[in-house]
Parts: C-alpha cells; structure tokens; sequence
C-alpha cells in the first residue's frame, strides 16, 4: 500500500506490507512525520484523509472499502490523540451509549452494554458525572469505552496518552492491555512512551520516512534499531539502551526486572562501585514569578474543592515541575497561573 497527498512530490507512505492478526498486539512507532498517523487512518475509512493511494487493504478478509458504513463503524474502533476531539456529549453515561444509540440498538442493549463498560473500565463513581469535570486521563479512559462498547474487532490508536500524565498514561495504557488479553481485540498502538509499551507487545513495526524500517518481535526490533545507530534508539526502554551500550552476549533485558538480573549475571564476579551525586542547591535570594498563597478552587459550589489552601512560590528563570496523580489540579494550577481562573479565596501574584 503507498499513499500520497495532494500537491506533495513524495508518497507519505510507501510499498506497505504488514498483516495483523487476531487478538495481536502491535506497537507502531517512528520518528515524527514518518507516517504512523497516515497510516493508521487508513485503516478507519471515515477518518482516511484526501490524496492517492495504491495498494489494497483488507478487514477480515473482505477489501475495507467495501465494508458498509455499520460494519466500519463496529469492527474497528479509534482513539485520537486528544481527549477532547472524540468526546461529542455532555454526561459520561451518555458517551458511552451514544456509539449504540447510533447504531439503533435496543434500550436494553445499550443499558447493559454501557453497565459492562462501566465495570470493566472501573468508572462506575463518575457513571453521572459531567464530562467537563473529569481531567484529561479520565476523559481518554471514557473515550476507549465508549469505543469498547461497540465491540470492535481492531483498535486503533493514535499517540493516545501524549496529553496525560505518566501516572494517567500507565492506567490507560494497563486498560488497553487487559481489553487484549481479556477480550481478545487486536490493537494496534503509536506511542512514544516505549519504556512501558514495548513489554506489551507481540510485535513492533518502526517507520522510517513511510517505509517500513524494522518488522519483528520487541526484542529483536530494539537490537537491530542498536545495531543500526537509528534514532529511535535513544527512546528504547533503560534496560535495553543500557544493554546496547555494553559489549556481552547475554540476552536482551527489556523490562527492569530482566535488567536487574542481567547486571547480576554480568557482573556475578566483580564490585560494582556507586559514585555519590551532590544534589544542587538552589540558589538563594531570587524573587517569584509566580505566588499562589491560600488559594481555593472548585469548578461549582456543589463540587467538592480541587484545589485547597494551595500555596506555591515558583522562582524566576528557573524550570519548576508540577507533578501528581490523575485529577490532583496540576492543569487547575496551571490555568489560575495563567489568568484563566480565578480562585475562590487566595491570591495570586505575578
């Protein structure tokens, strides 16, 4: 399969060949604008975008663009990048029966279907809640449900956690995990956070200017992205960029498990010495850019607070982290910072 776009001298994609099988696991990964995008929307025919194409691509066997629009729609589910671009209603319940109410199934249907999602996704608490109050991590996790509750047999996904935080992107990256081994969909997945996907997969495919570069299992595919001094090397997982950069002949570790020992094996009879680092000390006397002393926040009076009694100095000309669990308020920090809200009580200083 090969694709052009309009007006563009070189094809976005080029002679793709790959076959994914049932219940498979495919991790997708490349520089940026190798074409993983294109190429995964070529496999949703509503999100295929406009150019020239060759080549054929079939869905169970049958050619995709012959399949009718329902059996587009049910066999192969999408998760975009952002959380915001695929959520279409108000309330959680009613974006994950709203696939199905499309699709003019029965009332009973989509109440237990939406019931299951709820359980199977662990989001029963906030079934009721209002879209606009869940954070980023929560609104991609209601996305995949209501994705899920049509049944596909394919998932796609595009970059999914590239808006969440680490603790967020573990979580939806576990649920897309436990819908392949639970429920048997094949996904096919681009990610950058290779550290925690590439355990995941059967088999990974890494694009290089829309041409496939390396077709094979995660082992063989980060040794020969080694081997071959490619760039996508330096975003391998630790165990296997440290194993890479050491000559032995023992097997590849991939997770930090199988790295741990593979240190064991290779250094079974030598000292291994821990040279300190001295932490930097922060240099004193330097004024705020930004102050938040006592500030409060809720999103409605009958919310409860998401912000409580918050007081931060952040000092000039220097790079501050702001880091915690799904739903803790970093964004809500960020947007009072920023001017967009306004704390209920506190203040705030730039």
């Amino acid at each position: 399969f090969s694709f052009t776009y309009p007006d563009e001298p070189e094809p976005a994609l080029k002679n793709i060949s790959v076959e994914v099988g049932e219940g498979e696991f495919i991790l997708l990964c490349g520089l940026s604008g190798c074409g993983k995008t294109t190429l995964l929307r070529q496999l949703k025919p509503t999100l295929t975008p406009h150019g020239k194409s060759s080549g054929s691509i079939f869905f169970c066997g049958k050619p995709l663009g012959e399949l009718d629009l329902r059996a587009q729609t049910t066999g192969i589910g999408f998760v975009m990048q952002s959380p915001e671009a695929q959520i279409v209603t108000d309330k959680v319940w009613h974006e994950l029966a709203f696939g199905l109410e499309s699709l003019g199934l029965d009332n009973s249907v989509i109440r237990l279907r939406t019931a299951e999602m709820a359980s199977f996704f662990g989001i029963e608490e906030w079934f009721e809640k209002d879209v606009s109050s869940l954070s980023g991590g929560q609104k991609q996790l209601l996305n995949l449900a209501s994705v899920m509750a049509m049944q596909p047999k394919l998932l796609l996904l595009d970059e999914p956690t590239s808006q969440l935080d680490p603790i967020a992107a573990a979580d939806f990256l576990a649920a897309v995990r436990k819908i392949n081994e639970e429920l048997g969909v094949a996904v096919v997945l681009t990610e950058q956070r290779l550290q925690e996907v590439f355990p995941m997969a059967d088999r990974v495919i890494v694009l290089d200017s829309g041409r496939i570069f390396v077709d094979a299992p995660p082992r063989e595919a980060g040794a020969a992205l080694t081997e071959s001094s490619h760039p996508m090397a330096a975003a391998l997982p630790a165990p296997m960029k440290i194993y890479g950069a050491v000559k032995n002949s023992l097997p590849c570790p991939m997770t930090v498990r199988e790295g741990r020992q593979w240190l064991d094996e290779l250094f079974r009879e030598q000292t291994i010495r821990f040279p300190s680092v001295e932490e930097p000390q922060a240099k004193a006397g330097k004024k705020d850019a930004v102050c938040l002393k006592e500030c409060w926040f809720s999103y409605d009076r009958n919310e409860p607070d998401v912000m409580k009694d918050l007081t931060l100095h952040i000092p000039q000309g220097e790079l501050s982290c702001i880091v915690g669990g799904n739903g803790t308020g970093k964004s809500t920090a960020l947007s009072i910072m920023a001017g967009i809200f306004k704390p209920c009580r506190g203040r705030v200083t730039v």
